[in-house]
C-alpha cells in the first residue's frame, strides 16, 4: 500500500507540474503598454570601428517608432557634418563620409551617454509607467578578469560603458517604469546583469519591470559591424528582431510567422524566438530570463539532456516551443532522445566556431537550458524566484513599440 504522506506529496507535485505546463502552454500574459521615450545610441569607438551598418542600425530603429515618439539620437561625435562612417566604396578601399541620419541629438562618447540615460530617467519622471527603450548598437568587449560578467561598450573616444555603469545609470529611473534595453554589440549578454543590483550577477535581485534582449552570449562576438553598403544583404539582430516584431524587415519587406500564441500580435519573446531560428549570422542571441534562471537554478548540461524531449516541449512557452521545434530541424534532431544527441555535438564544437550550424548549435542548447531551468523554478520551494520570474517573463511578452 502507498504510504498516505508520499501520495499527498506526488500528488502535490503533479499538480504543481500540471500547473506549470499549463502556464508554459498559455505563455506569459501581456500587460498594457505605451511608448514613453528611447534613447539610441550608436557608434564606435573612432572612426576606424564606425562601420555602416552601425549607422543603418540606428537609421532603421528610428525610422520604425511610432510617429511622434519622444527619441533621442547619440552617434559618434555628434556632427553630421564629420566624416566619420567607414564604408567600402570598392572591393580594396575602405572610405568615409559623413552620417546620413534624419536626427542628430549628440555626441555619443561616455559623459554624453551618461547625461543622455540620466535625461531620459529624469523625463520619465512625468509619466512613470510609460514604457522606455534603451538601444545599444556598435562594439564590445569581453571583460575576462570578471569572467565576462562586466563586459563594457565600447563609446566613442575609446570610452568603456561597462555593465556595472549601466546598472548604476539605470538606478535613476522610477521603480514603476518599464525599462526594454536591446544590446547587440559583441558580448552584449553579460548586460543581463543589470536585473541584479550594481549589476553584480550575485547582487540583490531588482523590483522593477525589466526586459533585455542582446546579441550574443557574453563570451561570443556578434554581427552588425560591416563596412559593406549592401543593406538588403545585412544579416544581424536587429534587423531580425525588429523584422519580426512590425512585420517589416529593414528594407520594407513583409514578415511574417512570429506570432506564435497566434493571438494577431507580436511580442517581444516571440521576436527573440523567431530571431534564434532565423538569424543567419553568428549571433548567438539572449535575453533576461536567461541571465536569471542561469543564476536560480543552476543544473548540470547532463541532467537536462537526460530529459525526453517530448517533456521539455511540455515546459516552453509557446514562442520557446517554436524555437526549440524550428532549429531542431535546421540541425535535423530527431526523437525524444534529442537533447542528450544536442549535447554530444555542443561538447564536441571547436571553441567560438562562426559556422552557422554550430551557432545555431549554441542557440539550441541555450534554450534547453532556458526552457529547464524556467521549469525547476516554476516547481520549486523558492517562491521569491518563482514570482521575480514570471514579472521577467510578462516584461519581454510585450511589445512597446506596437504602433
Amino acid at each position: 500500500m502507498l504510504n498516505p504522506k508520499r501520495a499527498s506529496g506526488i500528488f502535490i507535485l503533479f499538480v504543481a507540474t500540471a500547473l506549470t505546463t499549463a502556464l508554459a502552454a498559455q505563455g506569459p500574459q501581456p500587460s498594457s503598454s505605451h511608448l514613453g521615450q528611447v534613447l539610441i545610441v550608436g557608434g564606435g569607438p573612432d572612426k576606424t570601428h564606425n562601420q555602416v551598418a552601425i549607422e543603418s542600425n540606428v537609421r532603421y530603429v528610428g525610422r520604425i517608432l511610432p510617429a511622434g515618439t519622444n527619441y533621442q539620437v547619440h552617434f559618434t561625435d555628434g556632427d553630421l557634418q564629420s566624416e566619420t562612417v567607414q564604408f567600402r566604396s570598392d572591393a580594396k578601399t575602405l572610405s568615409y563620409r559623413a552620417p546620413d541620419l534624419p536626427r542628430l541629438d549628440g555626441r555619443a562618447d561616455i559623459d554624453s551617454v551618461r547625461d543622455a540615460i540620466a535625461r531620459t530617467a529624469r523625463t520619465a519622471k512625468s509619466d512613470k509607467t510609460a514604457d522606455v527603450v534603451l538601444y545599444f548598437t556598435g562594439h564590445g568587449t569581453g571583460d575576462k578578469q570578471s569572467g565576462f560578467t562586466n563586459n563594457w561598450f565600447a563609446v566613442w573616444g575609446g570610452g568603456r560603458f561597462t555593465v556595472k555603469e549601466l546598472a548604476k545609470s539605470m538606478d535613476a529611473f522610477p521603480k514603476e517604469t518599464p525599462l526594454t534595453l536591446i544590446m547587440v554589440q559583441c558580448y552584449s549578454g553579460a548586460f543581463g546583469n543589470v536585473l541584479f543590483e550594481d549589476g553584480d550577477p550575485q547582487g540583490k535581485v531588482l523590483d522593477r519591470p525589466m526586459a533585455g534582449f542582446f546579441a550574443a552570449v557574453p563570451e561570443r562576438t556578434s554581427a552588425g559591424c560591416t563596412p559593406a553598403i549592401n543593406e538588403a544583404e545585412y544579416r544581424d539582430f536587429t534587423g531580425y528582431f525588429f523584422a519580426a516584431l512590425t512585420g517589416e524587415d529593414r528594407m520594407g519587406r513583409p514578415i511574417s510567422g512570429a506570432d506564435y500564441d497566434n493571438d494577431s500580435r507580436v511580442m517581444m519573446d516571440e521576436a527573440f524566438a523567431w530571431s534564434l531560428i532565423n538569424d543567419d549570422s553568428i549571433d548567438t542571441p539572449v535575453c533576461t530570463t536567461d541571465t536569471f534562471v542561469r543564476r536560480f537554478a543552476p543544473m548540470a548540461d547532463v541532467d537536462i539532456a537526460a530529459t525526453p524531449y517530448p517533456t521539455l516541449l511540455s515546459w516552453a512557452t509557446p514562442a520557446q516551443s517554436a524555437a526549440l521545434e524550428g532549429l531542431s530541424k535546421i540541425l535535423k534532431l530527431e526523437g525524444d532522445t534529442r537533447l542528450g544527441e544536442a549535447l554530444d555535438r555542443f561538447t564536441r564544437l571547436r571553441p567560438n566556431s562562426q559556422a552557422l550550424i554550430d551557432v545555431k548549435l549554441v542557440r539550441f542548447i541555450n534554450l534547453m537550458r532556458t526552457v529547464a531551468q524556467s521549469h525547476a523554478i516554476n516547481v520549486g520551494d523558492n517562491d521569491k524566484a518563482k514570482k521575480r520570474l514570471a514579472e521577467i517573463q510578462a516584461a519581454e511578452h510585450r511589445n512597446p513599440i506596437a504602433r
